[in-house]
């Protein structure tokens, strides 16, 4: 009897081990997946920073800032050559149109004996 109980205790503590063993690698397993997956992120961030320094340096340079004074403030540089154009004549952008009720053959023969 002491041998059986021996015999199922040590079946007991094997399954047990094998179940923690299994447990174990299951989360393993998983810790990997999450490692991989914060790697692409931070890989893709690490782009996308080095995409935001590359415009912040482009957006303090003095080329973007002449740039954007010319396009948003009308400035001009020293050697910049301007035309003074006349002004427009007034153009009508909706003019009037004469519309012309066409009547059809039938109703002027009707206003021709009618009237």
């Amino acid at each position: 009897m002491r041998k059986i109980l021996l015999i199922v205790l040590g079946l007991v503590i094997i399954g047990s081990i094998i179940s923690n063993i299994r447990t174990q690698y299951g989360t393993l397993q998983e810790a990997k997946r999450q490692n991989l997956k914060m790697e692409k992120e931070i890989a893709k961030l690490t782009q996308d920073n080095e995409i935001l320094n590359q415009r912040i340096e482009y957006a303090t340079s003095s080329a973007f800032i002449d740039q954007e004074a010319h396009d948003k403030l009308g400035m001009g540089n020293e050697n910049d050559v301007w035309l003074k154009l006349k002004p427009e004549e007034n153009i009508d952008l909706f003019p009037k149109v004469k519309e012309i009720e066409e009547i059809s053959k039938i109703r002027q023969w009707i206003a021709l004996f009618t009237n």
